[in-house]
């Protein structure tokens, strides 16, 4: 653990409650009244030059990490950024404590960074599948976010900065979400967090229920129940590795803000991981979407006659995944004819409407919006 600097220490404590009692020149007490009226103290001393600074601060980070329930290493983070949040989550991989085979920790580490990605993204965007285009400002936050290890059996821990709009993330009106009660709206951050604590808790209770059959699959479509996307409820899924190793997931709020919640934790056993990839790929592949733009080649066309209306078949991207697949679409004349020049000339095409998958079909109904994309020649 890296010891903080002393005016790093000093501001923690003013900003988490605690009064300054006494200041004797070489040393200064600091105490706070807990829930149960007790008083806690910590006693720091009045310069970092003195010979055991660092034993004297690792003792007030443990009075600290008893008082608020977190670890010494996710308050010393805290201090460090100026506030910042903690998900960790604890791997049991069959290997020696400490260590991992690098597919897991490279599954677990992917699953985070689109997990972070995926709650910054529904700030902004309450659909049941993420466009292939995130929002700026979650890419920017994610950019921002810290992964490191703690001791113990594989434990990848993730610092959550608690960033605000003077920190370059923009935080104007987030679509419709509704408003964190006492939380300072410009901490971006926390809601972030928020959010990806809301995830996880959904997504396991509903993966359990699924399990015990009180559910059924097509619940995580529901989205005004719900409210999760399928990139959250993938990386949820995938944080156990390939083989669905039973992993658990903590949640660590900075006390520097309003609005901080107690830690909480989450077991997640490979059963409900199965389940969750599985929500994942039915909220993908066969739940009907509106608004949906594909972005691709035309490799398909056909229409009875030498005029009129047709169907095209566009081979792109309409989702989260990046996966390319093929989609129908009816068009009217001009369209079509569009679609025959830019099928010509090998340029992709953008489509947008409603996604009906029946099956393995997929087609676009209700068109409001067609266009080639120029190349390069034609900028």
């Amino acid at each position: 653990m890296t010891v903080p600097r002393l005016a790093a220490i000093v501001e923690y404590l003013r900003s988490a409650g605690w009064t300054l009692e006494d200041d004797d020149e070489r040393t200064t007490l600091w105490r706070q009244r807990t829930d149960t009226d007790s008083d806690m103290r910590v006693v720091l001393p009045a310069s970092q030059e003195v010979r055991d600074y660092a034993d004297r601060i690792g003792e007030a980070i443990r009075t600290l990490a008893y008082v608020e329930q977190r670890l010494p290493e996710e308050i010393a983070t805290d201090m460090r950024y100026g506030g910042a949040d903690n998900v960790s989550v604890r791997l049991t991989p069959n290997a020696p404590s400490g260590e991992a085979p690098l597919f897991v920790a490279h599954a677990a580490i992917s699953a985070l960074r689109d997990y972070v990605i995926a709650s910054a993204s529904a700030l902004d965007n309450n659909e049941l599948v993420l466009p292939p285009r995130r929002p700026q400002r979650a890419e920017a936050y994610a950019s921002e976010t810290r992964i490191s290890t703690q001791p113990g059996s594989f434990i990848l821990s993730l610092t959550l900065p608690l960033l605000n709009e003077d920190d370059g993330i923009r935080v104007e009106s987030a679509g419709g979400q509704e408003a964190l009660v006492g939380v300072p709206f410009h901490m971006y951050g926390r809601r972030v967090a928020n959010r990806m604590l809301a995830a996880a808790e959904k997504a396991q209770r509903l993966a359990h229920e699924v399990a015990e059959g009180a559910r059924h699959i097509s619940t995580f479509g529901r989205q005004k129940e719900l409210g999760l996307n399928a990139t959250e409820i993938e990386a949820l899924g995938s944080l156990g590795g390939p083989d669905h190793d039973v992993y658990q997931i903590r949640f660590s709020q900075s006390p520097l803000v309003s609005g901080s919640k107690e830690p909480r934790r989450f077991r997640i056993t490979p059963g409900q991981q199965r389940i969750l990839h599985e929500a994942a790929e039915f909220l993908r592949t066969k739940q009907p979407r509106t608004n949906v733009t594909v972005i691709g080649l035309v490799v398909r066309l056909f229409r009875e006659g030498k005029y009129g209306s047709g169907e095209v078949v566009i081979q792109g991207v309409d989702d989260d995944t990046g996966q390319a697949r093929r989609v129908r679409v009816e068009l009217s004349e001009p369209d079509y004819n569009l679609a025959v020049n830019a099928h010509s000339r090998g340029l992709r095409v953008a489509a947008t409407g409603d996604l009906d998958i029946r099956g393995t079909r997929r087609s676009l109904r209700h068109l409001t919006y067609f266009s080639i994309i120029p190349g390069i020649e034609d900028d």
